[in-house]
């Protein structure tokens, strides 16, 4: 979608946009998210005067807030996940996201916050409520892109109390720093949950996930108990998650596999 006809789609649902010099993240001379409207005439003068213009959204008039991770040295996002994770910062993925030109993230939830922005959350990690630079913008030649094309900014989720809590001044529960482990055995089960834990990325998704389901089925625990873990580990533990019909194929492929064996021990 041509960035004018996304600038008023967004527009029409009320979200207040601002124009950005092009191939930049810096707003044009007098404008910033403090100017920013969802007036189709105004938007539609920035293109006509400048076709190639960026986009900048106001975050804070729409109660939305934006978890911006780094990817530094391709590694960022993988380690900032993690890092999070062990501070009991979890983050929804089965809301809208974009990556950003550098390989980054940008996560969208929606919450009514105090503060406009907490910078360096942890390393690589940014809290944003004021404004972000949104797709389809290009930086450097590179352009913000959705990276599932599932969510849109009707599915964005609302933000996970500990989000709500970082740009509230509330302290921060830290899980991590609560529990304290009387051995040091990791027993075969712990080293899987925690490599569930750990997740995937976009490379080997399926083979990832396909592991896991066999290593649920396993167990013994019923159908629908396992089917139940395998949605929450694909919406929680895989960038992007599969669609629906992936995990259900996958799940319905172990599952088969599982009976096809338990008959042949039996004859």
């Amino acid at each position: 979608m041509r960035s004018k006809q996304y600038a008023l789609e967004l527009a029409k649902h009320d979200y207040k946009v601002f124009p950005l010099v092009p191939n930049t993240k810096r707003p044009i001379k007098d404008q910033s998210y403090l100017t920013a409207t969802n007036d189709p005439q105004t938007v539609a003068k920035w293109f006509d005067h400048e076709p190639n213009i960026n986009l900048g959204l106001s975050l804070s008039d729409s109660s939305l807030i934006v978890v911006d991770i780094d990817n530094h040295a391709g590694t960022g996002i993988r380690d900032a996940m993690q890092k999070l994770a062990d501070r009991g910062c979890t983050l929804p993925t089965n809301t809208y996201i974009e990556q950003t030109p550098s390989g980054g993230l940008h996560l969208f939830y929606r919450g009514q916050v105090s503060k406009k922005r907490v910078t360096n959350f942890i390393p690589s990690v940014d809290l944003l409520a004021d404004f972000t630079v949104i797709a389809p913008s290009v930086v450097n030649g590179d352009a913000y892109r959705s990276i599932n094309t599932n969510y849109t900014y009707n599915t964005i989720l609302d933000a996970p109390n500990w989000l709500l809590d970082a740009l509230n001044d509330r302290p921060v529960q830290q899980y991590s720093n609560s529990f304290k482990r009387t051995g040091n055995v990791k027993k075969w089960t712990g080293k899987r949950l925690d490599e569930i834990v750990a997740g995937v990325d976009s490379g080997g998704r399926n083979t990832w996930l396909t592991k896991q389901v066999g290593w649920l089925i396993s167990t013994g625990a019923e159908l629908e108990t396992a089917y139940t873990i395998t949605q929450q580990i694909n919406r929680d533990y895989i960038n992007p998650p599969l669609p629906d019909s992936e995990v259900n194929t996958i799940f319905k492929s172990i599952v088969r596999k599982a009976a096809s064996k338990y008959e042949q021990r039996s004859r």
